[in-house]
């Protein structure tokens, strides 16, 4: 069955520097509106794989499939977006040749409807059919150019083309027991097996807000990547800017922006590689009170950026509460406009279709999108 339920808030749900330019207020009046309802997913009374948030799940280039990769099962859950329903469920394998592998970061589709699994670096590619699967590896001694150095790896959650031909990723250090950094932006010819990097020096500044225990494990600030017709987009939880490649005209631009509704930058610390358990809570609670800044989400219809951020707005005895700020940006990331919302995104299932944002919720124990239609004036 499939229904349309209005709702009116959408609550949150994941509790080389270049050539620089300074964006700061609207550069002209600005009218938005949004329409909001809620679409709920038939699956024709089967339970659908809901243990991770969607977190495996990704939409194909078309933007009318959406498929969920159950990797316990395993399998894989193919629902159709226009028609708001299950039409198919795939068995996987585990192991063996054509094997998921035993840990599963994310999936990817392709315009030939293969699919790329995710994993400890490495990506398993299996056919249309899914009878066939090959891996590539990713490290270094596996590509030419500038290959990767040891203890560098590529963050979760990269970009391929739809052709599947090139990856972007964010590559950064993995350091064990030391802090590592985030270093640049690695540009991958999947066909040629050869790796660009672009460094961007700014990004080391990430390490800063790195709260580590005595076992290595880290906890601090997201960095993201996005992409927009020829433009790879790199940006951080922890700063208002970004890092656009133009990858027609080979060009780094470093794009700094200012918010009359948000601080600009999480406040920095020096990192401590061993601290006690009481510090690193406190310290980590202090930053979740801190400005907050989203990945970017484009809409390929209207050609713009949202971007979701959040700061504190009030504090209600010793609780903070936040607010939560839409900045608009066109596909060039100049900034548009921002307001305080009272709508949010799915930090594990966001996207644009017909020019809505989807954000997946659990409804029930059913699979629903809330949809937020923009009205832009002119």
């Amino acid at each position: 069955m499939k229904r349309i339920i209005p709702i009116l808030f959408l609550f949150a749900f994941a509790s080389c520097g270049g050539e620089k330019d300074v964006k700061s207020e609207d550069p002209q009046p600005f009218t938005f509106s949004v329409e909001i309802d809620t679409v709920q997913i038939d699956f024709k009374d089967r339970f659908y794989f809901m243990e991770i948030y969607l977190a495996t799940a990704n939409v194909s280039p078309d933007k009318k499939f959406l498929y969920n990769l159950n990797s316990f099962a395993p399998n894989l859950e193919i629902i159709d977006l226009d028609e708001q329903e299950l039409i198919k469920i795939e068995p996987m394998e585990k192991e063996g040749p054509i094997g998921i592998g035993p840990v599963v970061f994310g999936i990817y589709v392709t315009q030939q409807k293969e699919i790329v699994v995710e994993g400890w670096n490495e990506y398993r590619v299996f056919d249309s059919l899914r009878t066939e699967m090959k891996t590539i590896k990713i490290g270094p001694n596996y590509f030419k150019g500038d290959e990767m150095e040891e203890g560098e790896r590529f963050e979760y959650h990269p970009i391929f083309s739809d052709d599947r031909s090139h990856l972007y990723a964010i590559y950064k250090e993995d350091a064990g027991k030391k802090v590592g950094g985030t270093k640049g932006l690695a540009l991958v010819d999947l066909l040629n097996s050869t790796i660009r990097k672009i460094p961007i020096p700014e990004l080391s500044s990430l390490k800063q807000f790195i709260i580590q225990n005595q076992y290595g494990f880290e906890k601090g600030e997201s960095s993201y990547i996005a992409k927009s017709k020829n433009n790879l987009i790199v940006s951080t939880s922890a700063f208002n800017e970004a890092f656009v490649f133009d990858m027609k005209n080979d060009t780094l631009i470093h794009k700094v922006f200012h918010s009359q509704l948000t601080a600009d930058a999480k406040k920095g610390n020096p990192t401590k590689e061993s601290i006690s358990k009481e510090d690193r809570e406190a310290s980590f609670n202090e930053h979740s009170k801190e400005v907050q800044f989203g990945k970017f989400l484009y809409d390929e219809q209207n050609e713009k950026f949202w971007r979701f951020s959040y700061d504190k707005d009030r504090m209600i005895g010793d609780s903070v509460a936040m607010k939560t700020v839409l900045t608009i940006f066109d596909s060039d990331l100049d900034q548009l406009h921002e307001e305080k919302v009272e709508y949010d995104y799915s930090y594990y299932q966001s996207f644009f279709k017909d020019g809505m944002l989807y954000s997946y919720i659990n409804l029930n124990d059913e699979m629903a999108f809330i949809r937020v239609k923009p009205n832009y004036g002119t």
